[in-house]
């Protein structure tokens, strides 16, 4: 109902004016801002319209992994495979791209006219919270920004002003966190944000901009951002507000979290997207139903076995020349995350069950025949078009230990201590063997990362990229580590072993092997946008 009466409140919002005496009067059907901006309670208002953007229910979190090493796609992906041009206009710099950073500013302009009080901090530190959520998207995307801190007008100088450096956005980002932090609430009843999202937040910010410029090799300071990346993650930590989501069925538990109805109460929950049924609702089971896209077989193979040893080195592992031994003795994150026939693939309202018979390729459903099931509801109430209201995380606890656990590893302070409160929460809900300190092995299938890292490190990277598969993350992740050169991988585009052939299906045939571009970890900035603005450069190797 908040956000039902915050739309009819901003579509009626008026922000004009006008130098007659008459028309200067205040419409009494409209509301304008001399009438608006009066009390804390008003900048809340306004805030609402922010929430939805915190997670895009048009856009399931899988798709975002269409474009790492992680997922084939039944379609190239035009970015990875350089076949991007490019655009002319919008490419992400368009006028409606840049609104919600516009939204926020506008409002900051405005709360110095309203009485202070500790409800007014509280709200504009929403704000705040927002503007530096939306301003991360454009450091991630484009590098370089401009820094923004009013609204503009068409006269505005800043609509020609160059961009600012990554230390100026980022600063000025975890500034607005800060603020957001020391102001927001430990809880909220009414699902609002809290200090414990914007630590989530900020931990997110550090680590990726602290590594960015670690490896590759620009701007300074890294170390400080790790720092404040572990700081962040560590006060979330101690709290002894959140805690792993476990029942103690390793089987399940995995895959239970992800299909939950109702996500507000659980432990993992830093901050979830509530859905209800007949007032918000999505359609991200039955697209995941019927995907077009799948595992890679690269990542198949990146599960630890349950000796907590990887494949190459396991006498657990019963190779893949037939699908289901794949599964067999593998880390139970495995069957929890990608199908396997033992379990319903559909339940139908009679009480009936499908199970597919594996492998299965089909470019409609998963041309890998590695489906993706995190997240995949099989009951056929939630497949029905747009009514589904399973719950989705936007910060997960799993998330902030794993952040934790590099951050510390970076900075060459990862103890077991550190492990043991962090990644080793994580393998017990599955109930695998612990990470230690000293690994003990030495994979021949690391991956052949472009910078050397440490064993530790190697691991730390395989936890995440197990325990956060389809959840959007691996992308961005590629990025930071100048990681790139991995999508060269052959393995990385094909999928599991077709019985007809006993080799691995090859989703794009005929097609010569990918090659990574360097020019790929930033887009481009639309032509006419520097057309514009003199002043605004290009990213390196856009021509």
């Amino acid at each position: 109902m908040n956000n039902l009466y915050t739309l009819c409140i901003l579509a009626a919002l008026s922000l004009t004016a006008c130098n007659d005496d008459y028309l200067e009067r205040y419409p009494l059907d409209e509301i304008s801002d001399g009438t608006f901006w009066k009390s804390a309670a008003d900048v809340e208002m306004y805030a609402n319209q922010f929430y939805p953007t915190l997670y895009d229910a048009r856009l399931a979190w899988y798709d975002i992994d269409n474009a790492s090493d992680n997922q084939v796609p039944r379609s190239r992906n035009i970015f990875t495979w350089n076949e991007y041009n490019i655009p002319s206009t919008d490419g992400g710099w368009g006028k409606a791209d840049w609104l919600q950073i516009r939204r926020c500013n506008y409002a900051l302009d405005r709360i110095g006219s309203i009485p202070a009080s500790d409800a007014l901090k509280q709200a504009e530190a929403e704000i705040r919270f927002f503007k530096a959520f939306h301003y991360f998207k454009k450091l991630k995307k484009f590098g370089e920004v401009p820094w923004l801190n009013s609204s503009l007008t068409p006269e505005s100088e800043e609509l020609t002003a160059p961009r600012d450096s990554r230390e100026t956005v980022t600063n000025n980002i975890i500034k607005e966190l800060d603020f957001a932090i020391n102001s927001l609430p430990s809880t909220s009843a009414a699902d609002r944000l809290t200090k414990y999202a914007a630590l989530a937040l900020k931990t997110e910010v550090a680590l990726y901009e602290g590594t960015f410029r670690k490896y590759h090799k620009v701007g300074t300071a890294h170390d400080q951002l790790l720092k404040l990346a572990a700081s962040a993650a560590e006060e979330i930590i101690n709290s002894g507000q959140f805690s792993v989501f476990k029942t103690g069925n390793a089987e399940k538990d995995f895959f239970d979290l992800f299909v939950q109805y109702e996500l507000k109460g659980n432990p993992e929950g830093i901050l979830v997207q509530r859905f209800i049924t007949d007032k918000r609702m999505h359609n991200n089971v039955r697209q995941l139903g019927e995907p077009g896209t799948g595992y890679s077989k690269d990542f198949v193979e990146s599960y630890l076995c349950q000796d907590g040893l990887p494949i190459a080195l396991s006498p657990m592992y019963k190779g893949d020349s037939k699908f289901a031994d794949e599964f067999i003795n593998r880390d139970p994150r495995m069957r929890q995350s990608i199908y396997y026939e033992d379990r319903p693939y559909r339940i139908y309202d009679n009480g009936v069950a499908n199970n597919k018979k594996m492998p299965e390729f089909d470019n409609s459903y998963c041309p890998t025949s590695y489906f993706i099931i995190k997240g995949y509801s099989p009951y056929e109430k939630d497949r029905l078009p747009s009514t589904s209201i399973t719950d989705d995380f936007i910060f997960r606890y799993g998330k902030v230990l794993l952040n934790y656990a590099e951050a510390k590893a970076e900075l060459n302070e990862c103890t077991q201590a550190v492990l043991d409160k962090s990644i080793n929460l994580l393998r017990d809900r599955v109930k695998m063997p612990h990470l230690t300190v000293a690994v003990g092995f030495v994979d021949p299938n690391w991956p052949k990362w472009e910078i050397a890292i440490s064993p530790l490190l190697n691991e730390i990277r395989r936890e995440r990229r197990i325990e956060t598969s389809a959840e959007g993350e691996r992308w961005d992740d590629i990025v930071r580590w100048k990681a790139g050169k991995l999508l060269e991988n052959p393995r990385t585009l094909v999928g599991a072993i077709e019985p007809a052939t006993g080799k691995p299906r090859v989703v794009y045939p005929g097609y010569p092997a990918r090659k990574w571009d360097d020019k790929l970890y930033l887009y481009p900035i639309p032509t006419q946008e520097i057309a514009l603005n003199p002043n605004l450069t290009q990213n390196p190797g856009w021509k």
